[in-house]
C-alpha cells in the first residue's frame, strides 16, 4: 500500500478554502512593485509570460503543483505591476493634462459634472483675518477644450472650484467653464499634506478655478442616459431628505453617517473624532453596513421569512442602498462580503469570510489599482482581515477564564432573565470589547503612519458611542424607507435622528476635552508599520514553532525600541537655522538655535485656511522639532499672527514678544483682531514682553536678536506697518535682518547715518512681502545682503508695473540670490560659525 495514499485523501488545508487570498496578495505585491520600482513595462510582460509558460507546463503534474502555484502568483503580480505602471505613469495624447503647463493658464472647457457639487467655506476655527468667499467644488468629466481655431476633443477628470458658489449646479449637467487650469503642485513645505499625490491616486491630474459663477454656462444635458439621470435624481432626493431634519449641522451629520457624504462643514467635528480615534463612525464602513443589513435581516425574520428568503431580501436592499450611497472602498468591500454571505446562505453553502474579503480586494483593485494607496482602503482591509483571523483567539485570550467558568453554570427554566443576561447580553458585550480592541490594535500602526496620532481612548469610546451611532443609523434608514409610503412617520423618525445627531456632536465635543485624547507622534516610516505587523503576527503564531515565544518577545522588544527611536527629537544644529515657511500671502518663520531651541517669528496668512494645523504643526512634526519656546510678532496685521490662537490651543507657549505699542491703537474696541489676540494670550496665561529699538534678546550663548525698530517716540498716527518690529538675528557674527512690513517712513529712518551701520546683514527677509516702495532699492542696498528672502504669494517678475520697478525686480530675480516662497517653497537659511547656505523645498532649474 502506498504510504502517501492516505495523505492524498485527507481534507485539504485552510488555504484550499481561501484560494483567492494568495491571488489577492500577489496582485497587491505587483501593484506596489509597479508603483515604486523603476522597471519598464516590458520587463513585467516578459516575466509574466515566462511564468505563464511555466504554469502551463506544470499543469496536470501533481508533483509540480507548487511550481504551478508559484507561476500563477507571479503572473498575477506581473499583471498588477504592468497595469498600475500604465495607469500611474502614462496618459493618452488626448488627456487634458497635455493641455496644461507648469503654471496656470486661462482656458475654456466643456464637460459633464460627475459628482454632487459641494459648497466649501474656509475653516471657521480661523477666527482672525480674511476669509475667501464660499466655493462650489465638483469633479468634471472633460469633453472638449477651446483652442484658437476650434473645440478640441479631450478626456480626463478635472477638479473644478467656482468662487462665490453656485447653488444651481447638480450632477449630470453639462457645462462650459471659463477659468484657470493647471496641474496639482507638490507641497511647498516639509510635512504638508501632498494633495498632488492624493489627487493622482484618484485619477485627478488637473484642477480648474472659475473666478465667478458667470464663468459657468449650463449646456444641454440631453446626452445623459435616462438611467444615469434617474440615479442622480434619486441620490439628490435622498440627500435632501436627510438634510431636511434639524439644522444644517445635524442634517449633514446624518447624511455623512447614512450615505457617506462628508460635507466640508463637518471639518471641525471630523478633526475631533480623528483625535479621539473614532473617525470611522463618520464614514460608511462595515460597521454601518452591518448595522443596516442586520436590521433588515431581523425585520425579515420577525415577519416569519426563512433565512434563505431573508438573505434574498437583504441582497435586494443592499443593491438599492449601493445606488444611493457614495461608492467608497470600505462600503464596496463590505458590500461584496455581505453579498457573498447572503449567497452562501441562499445556496446552503459554508461561507469563507477571508475568501470573500480577498474577492472584494481583488475586484476593487482590478477596477482601480491605485486604491491600494488610499488610507481608507488600507484601514478597511487590515481591520477586517484582523477580525476574521484574530477575533476568536483574542476572545479566548481576553475572556477565556470567564467563558470556561460560565459554561459550568446551570440556570433553571424560570431564570430566563438571568440566563439572558449571562449569555446573550454578555456575549454582545464580549463581542463589542473584542472587536474594538482587535480593530484598534490592527489600525494603530496605519493611524500613526498616516495621521501621526496615538489614540489611547479609542477602544473605550468606540464601545460607548456605538449604541448612539447605531440609533442614528437605524432612525435614518427607517426615515428614508418611509419617505414615500408614510411621509409623516418618516419626518417624525427623521426628527429623532436629528436629536440623536445633536447629542452625538455634544458628546464628541465634551470628549475632545479629555486629557491625552490624541497624542501627536513624530513621523514613522513604512518600514515601522511593516515591523509592527510582523511583531503582531509572530505573537499570534508563537506556539506553532520552536522558540516561538523567544522570537516573538524579541520582535516586540525590537518594535518598542524602534518606536522610541522614531520619536526622538532632531539633534541640535551646529549653526542657527532660519526656516521661512510658504504660507501664501503672510509670513511665518521658524528659528532654530545651536542649543536646539525653536522660536516662531510671526505666524499668519491671508489664505483663509488653518495655517497652524496645515503648515506649522506638520512642519514641526516632520522636522522633529520641539515646541517653540517663544513667539515674536512683528506688528498688528492678522497675516502675521492669526495662526497663533490655534497653536496655543494645542501646545503651551510661555512667552510672546510684541512691540511696545502693538495693542494700543484702539484698546477699547474688543472686536478688533488685536484685542481678540490679546484676550487669547491672557486666557492661556502667556507672558508678554514688550520690545523697542535698542533692546537685545539673548536666545542662547551664540544667538541673539537685536531690536532695531520701532522707537519709543513714534507719533500716534503712525501706520501699523511702520510700527513693525525690525529684528536682526546674530549667530557667531553672521546675521539675518527681518524687516517686518516697514514702509517708506520706517525704511527712511532706518537708513539714517546713526542707524545704517546696524542694518548691514548677510541676509534680508524683504519688508512687506517684497512689496514696492520708492525707498526699497536704497533699503536693500543699505542692508547689503548675500541672500534675499521673500514671503509672498506672487512672483518677483510680476511686480514690475513701471520701468523702475521692473528693473529692480528683474535685476533681483536674475541675481540668483533672491528666493521667494511663491516659487521656491520652504526656504532654509543656515548661518553662523563660518557657514552661510540656503536650501529650498523646490529644486531650481
Amino acid at each position: 500500500m502506498d504510504p502517501f495514499a492516505g495523505s492524498l485523501t485527507r481534507p485539504r488545508g485552510r488555504l484550499h478554502r481561501i484560494p483567492m487570498a494568495p491571488l489577492a496578495a500577489a496582485l497587491m505585491a505587483g501593484i506596489i512593485a509597479g508603483r515604486y520600482l523603476p522597471i519598464p513595462v516590458g520587463v513585467y510582460a516578459f516575466a509574466g509570460g515566462a511564468a505563464l509558460l511555466g504554469a502551463i507546463g506544470a499543469l496536470g503534474r501533481k508533483h509540480l503543483l507548487p511550481v504551478a502555484t508559484v507561476c500563477v502568483l507571479v503572473v498575477v503580480a506581473c499583471l498588477g505591476a504592468a497595469y498600475v505602471h500604465l495607469r500611474y505613469f502614462s496618459v493618452g495624447d488626448d488627456h487634458i493634462v497635455t493641455c496644461t503647463a507648469r503654471h496656470r493658464t486661462l482656458a475654456t472647457l466643456r464637460g459633464r459634472i460627475v459628482t454632487a457639487p459641494t459648497t466649501w467655506q474656509d475653516d471657521p476655527s480661523v477666527a482672525l483675518g480674511w476669509r475667501r468667499p464660499m466655493r462650489t467644488v465638483f469633479i468634471l468629466d472633460a469633453e472638449a477644450i477651446r483652442t484658437e481655431s476650434a473645440w478640441r476633443p479631450i478626456r480626463g477628470l478635472v477638479r473644478v472650484g467656482i468662487d462665490e458658489g453656485d447653488p444651481h449646479l447638480a450632477a449630470g449637467q453639462r457645462l462650459e467653464l471659463a477659468g484657470w487650469i493647471g496641474r496639482f503642485t507638490s507641497p511647498p513645505n516639509p510635512g504638508q499634506f501632498d494633495w498632488a499625490a492624493a489627487m493622482r491616486n484618484r485619477g485627478l491630474l488637473v484642477q480648474m478655478s472659475v473666478p465667478t459663477p458667470d464663468g459657468a454656462m449650463l449646456l444641454s444635458d440631453a446626452h445623459a442616459p435616462w438611467y444615469r439621470r434617474a440615479l442622480w435624481h434619486v441620490r439628490a432626493g435622498a440627500r435632501q431628505h436627510l438634510l431636511s431634519f434639524g439644522d444644517a449641522h445635524e442634517g449633514r451629520l446624518i447624511n455623512a453617517l447614512v450615505l457617506g457624504e462628508r460635507h466640508p462643514a463637518l471639518r471641525r467635528l471630523n478633526d475631533a473624532m480623528i483625535r479621539a480615534g473614532i473617525a470611522h463612525f463618520l464614514s460608511i464602513s462595515g460597521l454601518h453596513l452591518g448595522i443596516f443589513l442586520g436590521f433588515v435581516f431581523l425585520l425579515c425574520r420577525l415577519i416569519s421569512l426563512t433565512p434563505r428568503q431573508s438573505a434574498a431580501a437583504v441582497l435586494v436592499v443592499l443593491a438599492a442602498y449601493l445606488l444611493l450611497a457614495e461608492p467608497r472602498p470600505p462600503l464596496l468591500r463590505s458590500a461584496v462580503m455581505a453579498a457573498a454571505m447572503c449567497a452562501a446562505t441562499i445556496a446552503r453553502r459554508r461561507h469563507a469570510q477571508l475568501n470573500a474579503l480577498a474577492v472584494a480586494a481583488a475586484a476593487l483593485l482590478i477596477a482601480d489599482p491605485l486604491r491600494l494607496f488610499d488610507v481608507g482602503f488600507q484601514l478597511s482591509f487590515i481591520i477586517v482581515t484582523s477580525l476574521v483571523c484574530v477575533h476568536h483567539p483574542a476572545r479566548r485570550l481576553l475572556f477565556g477564564w470567564f467563558l470556561r467558568r460560565r459554561g459550568l453554570t446551570v440556570f433553571r427554566s424560570e431564570q430566563r432573565i438571568r440566563r439572558w443576561l449571562a449569555y446573550t447580553l454578555t456575549n454582545w458585550l464580549i463581542a463589542g470589547v473584542t472587536i474594538s480592541l482587535v480593530a484598534y490594535v490592527a489600525a494603530a500602526p496605519l493611524v500613526a503612519r498616516h495621521f501621526g496620532l496615538f489614540c489611547p481612548w479609542a477602544p473605550l469610546l468606540s464601545i460607548v458611542l456605538l449604541p448612539l451611532v447605531a440609533a442614528i443609523l437605524i432612525a435614518g434608514y427607517v426615515s428614508m424607507a418611509m419617505a414615500w409610503p408614510a411621509p409623516n412617520l418618516s419626518h417624525l423618525v427623521g426628527r429623532l435622528a436629528s436629536a440623536l445627531a445633536e447629542q452625538l456632536t455634544a458628546v464628541v465635543e465634551w470628549l475632545s476635552r479629555l486629557p491625552a485624547m490624541g497624542l501627536a507622534l513624530r513621523p514613522v516610516g513604512g518600514w515601522w508599520v511593516v515591523a509592527c505587523y510582523v511583531a503582531l503576527a509572530l505573537l499570534l503564531v508563537r506556539r506553532r514553532f520552536r522558540y516561538g515565544r523567544i522570537v516573538s518577545l524579541a520582535a516586540v522588544v525590537a518594535m518598542i525600541a524602534a518606536t522610541v527611536w522614531t520619536q526622538r527629537l532632531a539633534p541640535p544644529p551646529n549653526v542657527a537655522e532660519l526656516n521661512l515657511l510658504a504660507v501664501g500671502a503672510g509670513q511665518c518663520a521658524v528659528l532654530r538655535t545651536p542649543s536646539g531651541q525653536t522660536f516662531l517669528l510671526d505666524a499668519g496668512t491671508q489664505g483663509g485656511y488653518d495655517a497652524a494645523n496645515q503648515i506649522i504643526r506638520p512642519f514641526f512634526r516632520a522636522q522633529r522639532l520641539p515646541s517653540p519656546s517663544a513667539v515674536f510678532i512683528s506688528h498688528g496685521n492678522t497675516d502675521h499672527y492669526n495662526a497663533l490662537p490655534a497653536l496655543l490651543r494645542q501646545s503651551p507657549i510661555g512667552r510672546v514678544y510684541l512691540s511696545d505699542d502693538f495693542d494700543r491703537a484702539d484698546p477699547s474696541d474688543v472686536e478688533q483682531p488685536v484685542a481678540h489676540l490679546m484676550g487669547v494670550l491672557d486666557d492661556h496665561t502667556v507672558q508678554i514682553v514688550r520690545l523697542s529699538a535698542g533692546m537685545t534678546v539673548e536666545l542662547d550663548d551664540r544667538t541673539s536678536i537685536q531690536v532695531l525698530w520701532p522707537t519709543m517716540d513714534l507719533p500716534a498716527a503712525t501706520d501699523p506697518n511702520d510700527r513693525s518690529l525690525v529684528l536682526r538675528i546674530v549667530c557667531d557674527g553672521r546675521s539675518v535682518l527681518l524687516a517686518g512690513d516697514v514702509q517708506v517712513m520706517a525704511q527712511t529712518a532706518l537708513m539714517t547715518a546713526d542707524r545704517s551701520a546696524a542694518l548691514q546683514s548677510d541676509a534680508l527677509v524683504m519688508p512687506h512681502h517684497g512689496g514696492w516702495r520708492q525707498t526699497l532699492p536704497a533699503f536693500v542696498q543699505a542692508v547689503g545682503p548675500q541672500a534675499v528672502l521673500v514671503s509672498t504669494s506672487r512672483s518677483l517678475t510680476s511686480r514690475g508695473t513701471t520701468a523702475r520697478r521692473k528693473e529692480f525686480y528683474d535685476t533681483l530675480a536674475r541675481s540668483g540670490h533672491a528666493y521667494t516662497t511663491r516659487t521656491d517653497g520652504w526656504i532654509q537659511l543656515r548661518f553662523g560659525a563660518g557657514t552661510f547656505e540656503v536650501r529650498t523645498m523646490r529644486r531650481r532649474p
